[in-house]
């Protein structure tokens, strides 16, 4: 029994022992738990300081050191929330911030930025310069093109447009362009309708104003206006030419209105000596002196008046008491003029029984003239009809014109 309890006694010697090591022991972890909570606090409220700085948010100053101490571990819970949100909140910003560089990039056309970039902290830093390169280059892109743009209708359209303005977005900046714009398009509306009409007018057909054909359309509008013109230079020619034969006939007119001028006092002067030989021929006045005959005159011949002297019937011929001497009156007022009536071979005469202005005479034959002597003539004596007789008359008669065909016989 005695020893059992020594073996007791040792077993609680050592219990005790073990227990005084193991107290110790775990004192110094719980130090170096406090310890290591402490730091914990430390560094959350550093953590939180730095969300806090130009956030906007004052998490700092409710999870101090001493808040988030062992002591308040019934507030711990509670605390940790604050810092989990406050996390929470700068990873949506942060993303928020990665989404809109990354509009910015697709606004600005770059090709080579992602969000995985904007986000990751060994790449943000980098993903931004390209971002920040990026839009500056775009902007410069945009204000150049904008100083070229306003350069471009200046000396174009000579109008002068604010490159601040435009740069800045302004809605109004374009007004004047606008305004210009509509003043090109009306002018070429009613430039294409003008062009339309000297279409119609030249006959150069409908112009087609699309952009692939317009060229083409005023190339034929000008090639209808040059031939128009053409001929009008053409026109003009003749115009001249016609002025210059005008000037000619004028200078014709003029000459012969001198002519006339002359003539009509050579008239003066010729109704004068008129006047005087109608006095000198007993004429009166108000009448006509009779045109002369002319020599071979129809007029002379049908004064003609004559006999027959023989008759030969053995050689067929009849001989006349007219000749290359015979001569024909004309009276002219209270004078004679003896005319020749042109009594030549193959003139025919006609022979009459009875004087011819006389009641009862008879026609005997119609002959044909074939010598002709100064004072007779022969001509061919008819073989059939009325015998010829000396004494019959002979005077001169046109020979009756041939009767037109009928209709009928002209078929």
């Amino acid at each position: 029994m005695k020893v059992v309890n020594v073996i007791l006694s040792v077993l609680i010697l050592l219990l005790a022992a073990a227990s005084a090591v193991f107290s110790y022991f775990l004192f110094e972890k719980r130090g170096q738990l406090v310890g290591g909570w402490d730091k914990m606090a430390t560094a959350i409220n550093q953590a939180a300081v730095e969300i806090d700085r130009n956030s906007g948010t004052k998490v700092a100053k409710e999870l101090t050191p001493e808040a988030l101490g062992h002591t308040n571990y019934a507030t711990l819970d509670e605390n940790l929330r604050k810092i989990t949100k406050l996390v929470k909140d700068l990873t949506i910003q942060r993303d928020e911030l990665a989404d809109a560089l990354l509009r910015v990039s697709s606004s600005a056309e770059l090709r080579n930025i992602n969000k995985q970039g904007l986000t990751g902290l060994d790449t943000y830093a980098a993903g931004k310069l390209d971002v920040m390169k990026g839009v500056n280059d775009a902007i410069t892109k945009r204000n150049k093109t904008i100083d070229q743009f306003v350069n471009l209708v200046r000396n174009t359209l000579n109008v002068n447009l604010n490159a601040r303005a435009l740069k800045d977005g302004d809605t109004n900046a374009m007004k004047q362009l606008t305004d210009a714009l509509n003043q090109i398009k009306s002018r070429r509306n009613a430039y294409e309708a003008k062009i339309r009409d000297i279409n119609s007018q030249t006959g150069a057909g409908a112009p087609n104003f699309d952009d692939k054909n317009y060229n083409n359309s005023l190339n034929k509008t000008l090639q209808a206006v040059r031939d128009l013109k053409g001929k009008y230079q053409g026109m003009v020619s003749e115009v001249d030419k016609a002025k210059q034969n005008i000037q000619n006939l004028q200078r014709q007119i003029n000459e012969r209105d001198n002519k006339i001028a002359m003539l009509n006092k050579t008239v003066g002067t010729k109704d004068g000596q008129l006047n005087e030989l109608k006095r000198a021929l007993g004429i009166d006045m108000k009448d006509t002196i009779p045109a002369p005959w002319k020599a071979g005159s129809v007029e002379a011949r049908k004064a003609i008046q004559g006999k027959v002297l023989e008759v030969n019937d053995r050689y067929g011929y009849v001989c006349i008491n007219l000749g290359k001497n015979s001569v024909v009156p004309q009276q002219i007022g209270n004078k004679v003029a003896e005319v020749d009536p042109g009594i030549a071979p193959g003139l025919q005469l006609v022979i009459t029984r009875g004087e011819l202005d006389k009641k009862g005479s008879e026609f005997i034959a119609r002959v044909t003239v074939t010598d002709v002597a100064d004072d007779c003539l022969l001509a061919n004596l008819p073989r059939d009809g009325k015998s010829v007789q000396v004494g019959d008359f002979v005077y001169y008669e046109e020979e009756p014109k041939a009767e037109e065909p009928k209709a009928e016989e002209q078929k």
